[in-house]
């Protein structure tokens, strides 16, 4: 198998196929109403697809699939969202690389997901609230949302966090890879 690295990063099908790859910030259909990304390949931190991939087999044992949204965000990509929403609750402050000595888990180093679950067939399931919806209902203790959607979202929770990420609070959809150490963000393109 011939595997692309970009650092730490892996393109995710490269090592499993069995993902459904709908990166948003490749098309208009975000919440900045543009295009970020050039191309709908998903990069991620080899560790960090390591236990995504442990998840996506238990969600397939129970009759899902993963779809991912999001994986590694360069950094330019990171300032252009901060730019058009400067909300720390749901984007998060683009770094000044040249001053950076200690890093966390995000986007911006390939260690965070964004994800969601579909049948079999690729159908979305229910969960609390559409993908990037910035307000109270992305968070799973939110009770607008449905009874269904809440229970979607505390088992993707559930299967997520027992691989070792950690979900986020204000967004249900968001996933930290807390099992590793965190390594430098980057600016490659995608």
């Amino acid at each position: 198998m011939n595997i692309e690295k970009k650092d730490n990063l892996v393109r995710l099908l490269d090592i499993d196929d069995d993902f459904i790859i709908d990166l948003r910030y490749a098309t208009p259909d975000n919440f900045t109403g543009q295009k970020v990304y050039q191309s709908n390949e998903c990069w991620i931190d080899a560790h960090t697809a390591e236990i995504l991939i442990k998840a996506k087999n238990i969600f397939r044992n129970d009759g899902y699939r993963v779809k991912v949204w999001d994986a590694y965000r360069p950094v330019s990509a990171q300032r252009k969202f901060w730019e058009i929403v400067p909300n720390d609750d749901f984007v998060a402050r683009p770094p000044d690389l040249s001053k950076m000595t200690t890093f966390r888990h995000t986007h911006m180093n390939g260690q965070c997901v964004d994800v969601t679950l579909t049948d079999m067939e690729g159908n979305d399931i229910e969960m609390p609230c559409p993908f990037d919806t910035m307000d109270e209902r992305s968070s799973l203790s939110c009770e607008k949302n449905s009874p269904q959607g809440r229970k979607n979202g505390e088992y993707l929770k559930r299967v997520m966090e027992s691989v070792g990420f950690q979900a986020y609070e204000c967004e249900w959809w968001h996933f930290y890879d807390v099992s590793t150490d965190p390594v430098p963000y980057t600016d490659h393109a995608i």
